[in-house]
């Protein structure tokens, strides 16, 4: 029988809608992106406005990926995914990454011969126009998904929330060589943007790529967490020692599991409660938390699953 305390629906039902709807939103917004932003370049010719419409055109892409896995890791767990489906979050943030650099190495081509093979830029006023609604939305949606990642902890909102941050930065330097290029401006200053805006693409999916594998691999929560947990342990009078803390993210949950020593003499029913009372603790800070914990008799510290010393003992 298993008597860990069940997630409250009215925990779990919040952080998903607050998730689903950023996603949704998301959609929304960049449709809008992609119609006013080809209608801009189509007018100027401008390279930067490509940069910033392929930036675009990128984050539906990841938009709709993103939507897709919230709602997938949403899915309870079944007999073949008994930790649930929430890895599948960082999946997707993964994908998200390498389509980023896909379309950052695209768009170094297009600078590339730009700069070579320069263009006349027109309609330089449609452009600038065009950018400060898409800095407008874009503020927008970054304020929505930021409150929604409040509530969710979601990896994949965090990731589409970046590219859309960093579409404020892009346009708002592709409205910046607008401007200039309107009084004057050398030519291959547009190409020049291009090619910083698909470093800059490049250098966030790196960001993303690293915290999905991070959750893939099961690294361990920040020190500050490890420490916040070891306290509430510590804290227990019948806790005589622990050891074997290991943490990870699974998903918008947490997963913990260590051993206890307490006395040898205490029964059974005693030595439950008090790991109940550790897990009641701790899902106090981490409401999304799996706790497993194992009671040993106090000193005795050899199990099959402490292999590396130093790590596990």
């Amino acid at each position: 029988m298993n008597d860990a305390p069940q997630k409250p629906i009215a925990d779990i039902v919040p952080k998903t809608r607050s998730a689903i709807f950023a996603g949704y939103t998301a959609i929304f917004i960049v449709t809008i992106l992609i119609v006013i932003k080809s209608y801009a370049y189509y007018e100027s010719g401008a390279v930067s406005i490509l940069s910033s419409l392929i930036d675009s055109v990128l984050d539906s892409l990841v938009s709709v990926m993103a939507l897709s896995s919230i709602y997938y890791a949403r899915r309870p767990a079944d007999a073949d995914h008994r930790w649930g489906h929430g890895k599948m979050e960082a999946v997707s943030a993964l994908f998200q990454s390498a389509i980023i650099v896909g379309g950052g190495v695209f768009l170094v081509f297009e600078a590339v011969d730009s700069i070579v093979h320069p263009d006349v830029v027109t309609h330089h006023m449609i452009g600038i126009y065009v950018m400060g609604v898409s800095i407008v939305l874009s503020g927008w949606l970054v304020f929505i998904q930021r409150r929604a990642l409040q509530h969710s902890g979601s990896l994949a909102v965090e990731a589409d929330s970046v590219h859309y941050g960093s579409d404020i930065l892009i346009n708002t330097g592709t409205l910046i060589v607008l401007v200039v290029g309107f009084y004057g401006a050398p030519l291959w200053l547009d190409g020049l943007f291009a090619m910083g805006v698909a470093g800059f693409m490049v250098y966030l999916a790196r960001g993303i790529a690293v915290k999905s594998l991070d959750m893939l691999l099961d690294r361990e929560l920040s020190d500050d967490d490890r420490t916040k947990i070891i306290g509430i342990i510590e804290s227990h009078d019948g806790v005589a020692g622990w050891h074997d803390l290991r943490t990870h993210r699974n998903g918008t949950d947490y997963v913990m599991s260590f051993d206890i020593e307490v006395d040898p003499e205490m029964t059974l029913w005693s030595a439950h409660e008090i790991a109940k009372d550790l897990e009641k603790g701790i899902m106090q800070l981490y409401p999304a938390a799996e706790v497993l914990i194992h009671i040993d008799p106090e000193g005795y510290t050899e199990d099959a699953r402490h292999r590396v010393k130093g790590v596990h003992i």
